[in-house]
């Protein structure tokens, strides 16, 4: 970063332009490097077909402007990203599970890689499925797929939108993809993006206007000259690092839970989702955790309807390894207080 921070500086003309506004759409060198690393993953776009964000988050919430009006339905995967409930309720929307009979919902919302906060992705059956639900319903399906960059084992599966323009042009398709470079390369740049139709792109830039303008110009510019072999020379080197820190918490939780709980081991991202008996109340157990210098995600605060009381999030993305294992010992402490 800072290697390409020095050029753009060393450059008169990139410096002025980085510093400048830019379209809100954003900066088109940046697009076209989102076009090849699309392209990849199977879809291909052009730049009309892309729109630069103040993180996937903005994406959330501008297309939730776009297509939800107080009190329509919004499906959502159960449990699911909290931060999209939020941007969803503060809409007005009324939220149920993918497998609600509802006649028109507003939009579908699914995670489809290493879904915050289970791990779990979707199988190829279950992509095709929901890719099949949008159109049959008319609707927006909303691709969140902050974690593809970080898979640890297996090979990775088609994306939904590369599924939806297989049997349709992208201006056809009912599907909406948002990336961000928060997981790959650095939260704090907050570029996201979103594919799909260019009359939707058009429309979801005009909405960005009235609130922020613009994504970042210099981090956009970092980033289009930071990409210029794409994702995955920075992908590798943290699914190394990621890797080892899911083993290591996989390890642990086998250790001290044993049978007393259950988890499944992602194949990538950053979570394991835990399960305990169902007269534990993890929201409880949060302040024995707490006193012990260990905390999480209490699962009621991934729920739509209130449910998942007994289970939690553990995430092992900033913590050192051997911190991991520590960690895992003090809430197993917790555990046995809280059950006690």
């Amino acid at each position: 970063m800072r290697d390409v921070l020095r050029d753009i500086f060393d450059d008169t003309a990139a410096a002025r332009s980085a510093l400048q506004y830019g379209p809100s759409e954003g900066d088109m060198l940046l697009r076209q490097r989102l076009c090849s690393h699309m392209a990849l993953r199977g879809v291909r776009c052009e730049p009309a077909n892309i729109l630069l964000t103040s993180g996937a988050q903005q994406a959330l919430n501008l297309v939730s402007e776009a297509f939800v009006d107080p009190d329509d339905t919004v499906l959502v995967q159960s449990p699911t990203y909290p931060g999209a409930l939020q941007v969803f309720l503060a809409h007005g929307a009324r939220l149920a599970g993918l497998d609600a009979r509802t006649a028109a919902p507003s939009l579908i919302y699914a995670m489809s890689n290493f879904q915050n906060p289970t791990g779990v992705s979707l199988s190829l059956g279950q992509r095709q499925h929901l890719v099949a639900l949008a159109h049959q319903l008319d609707t927006v399906l909303i691709e969140d797929d902050p974690y593809e960059a970080l898979l640890y084992d297996g090979e990775a599966l088609p994306s939904l939108l590369s599924i939806d323009v297989g049997e349709h042009s992208i201006e056809d398709a009912r599907t909406l993809y948002f990336g961000t470079f928060s997981k790959s390369i650095a939260p704090g740049l907050r570029i996201g993006w979103v594919v799909g139709p260019a009359l939707v792109v058009e429309k979801l830039a005009l909405l960005k206007q009235t609130e922020d303008l613009q994504a970042n110009s210099l981090a956009q510019a970092a980033l289009g000259r930071l990409l210029a072999h794409g994702v995955e020379p920075f992908a590798r080197p943290i699914q190394v690092a990621y890797r080892e820190r899911r083993e290591r918490m996989a390890e642990a939780l086998r250790g001290e839970f044993g049978n007393r709980g259950a988890w499944s081991v992602p194949q990538g991202g950053f979570f394991f989702w835990l399960t305990l008996p169902m007269e534990i109340d993890t929201a409880a157990m949060l302040r024995h955790a707490a006193q012990l210098g260990v905390t999480y995600v209490p699962g009621i605060a991934f729920s739509h309807s209130g449910s998942g009381a007994n289970t939690l999030r553990l995430s092992f993305s900033s913590a050192q390894p051997d911190r991991i294992s520590e960690g895992v010992r003090r809430l197993a402490k917790a555990f046995d207080e809280h059950a006690s």
